[in-house]
């Protein structure tokens, strides 16, 4: 066999080795985004495996523990099935009852084992009539001194 063709079959199987342990790495580091009732659909096919799940924080369902840093609270997206969900971390100031939050870690039997908490916001942006002042006083204010 010549040189040049063990090279050009070595150099396939290198970059095929390479493309399998990149697809592999891939498929590892992908996270699926699930609602609450497509993964109580089938609750085992989710065990163990890393997901994020969108929903609201059901009402009435938080308890923080601040000083052993936990947090568990229940995720809903119809107010009529709700998931249990355990994080061990520092709660997020924008974090609510009734807010959306996406969570993102594994299922554990029917708990929802939190690493990750993503919490939406409001997309409005006000300014609190109380404390607006007009051209006028704005300028007083400025010659003042």
């Amino acid at each position: 066999m010549k040189t040049r063709t063990k090279f050009v079959i070595g150099g396939a199987v290198i970059f095929a080795v390479i493309a399998a342990l990149s697809v592999q790495e891939l498929q590892e580091m992908t996270v699926f985004f699930y609602t609450p009732a497509e993964v109580l659909a089938s609750p085992d096919e989710f065990e163990n495996k890393t997901i994020r799940i969108g929903a609201l924080v059901q009402k009435d369902s938080v308890e923080w523990d601040a000083q052993a840093i936990e947090l568990s609270f229940k995720i809903t997206e119809d107010s009529k099935i709700f998931i249990p969900v355990f994080y061990a971390g520092v709660k997020p100031d924008l974090f609510r009852e009734g807010q959306g939050v996406v969570v993102e870690g594994k299922m554990k039997g029917e708990l929802f084992v939190a690493g990750q908490l993503l919490v939406k916001h409001s997309e409005e942006y006000t300014v609190e009539t109380d404390n607006k002042k007009s051209k006028e006083d704005y300028y007083r204010s400025i010659q003042a001194q």
